[in-house]
C-alpha cells in the first residue's frame, strides 16, 4: 500500500491577549523553516504568509476578543490559513483603501494577497479562511 505523504500542519490555540499576533508569527516562521525541506517557498511567499497571519489574528483579537485558534497547512506552493474566533459576525472588508464602512484595512490587505478568502459562521464563532499561492 502507497504510503499517502502527511501535510505540515501547525495548530495554535492562542488566548487573543497583546502579544499574541507576535508569537503567532513567531511560530509560523519557524514552522515554514522546519517545513522549508517538503515546500520551496519563496521569501515573497513567506513574508505574505507573515502579514496574512498577522491581519486575520489582529482581527480576530480586537473584533472578537478572547480565544483564538490559528491553523497553517502547506501543500507544496500552497499555504492555506484557518483563524477561528468567537465572534459569529463576518468579517467586512473595505472596497479600497479610505473608503467609508465598517471595513478597514487589514482584510482588504488579506484579500489582494491570497486566492481565496472566506469566513463562515460555526458554533461559538466563526472560521476565516485565507489561501496564500506562490506567484
Amino acid at each position: 500500500m502507497a504510503r499517502v505523504p502527511r501535510t505540515p500542519q501547525l495548530s495554535l490555540d492562542l488566548d487573543g491577549r497583546p502579544g499574541t499576533v507576535r508569537t503567532a508569527r513567531r511560530e509560523v516562521e519557524h514552522f515554514l523553516d522546519r517545513c522549508a525541506d517538503r515546500t520551496q517557498l519563496r521569501p515573497q511567499t513567506r513574508l505574505d504568509v507573515g502579514l496574512v497571519v498577522a491581519e486575520l489574528l489582529a482581527n480576530a483579537c480586537v473584533h472578537a476578543p478572547g480565544p483564538c485558534r490559528l491553523v497553517v497547512r502547506l501543500s507544496g506552493a500552497r499555504v492555506d490559513i484557518a483563524v477561528r474566533d468567537t465572534s459569529p459576525l463576518l468579517p467586512v472588508a473595505a472596497d479600497r483603501p479610505g473608503s467609508p464602512g465598517p471595513g478597514g484595512y487589514g482584510l482588504l490587505v488579506v484579500t489582494r494577497l491570497c486566492t481565496d478568502v472566506r469566513a463562515v459562521r460555526v458554533r461559538g464563532g466563526k472560521v476565516v479562511r485565507a489561501t496564500v499561492v506562490q506567484r
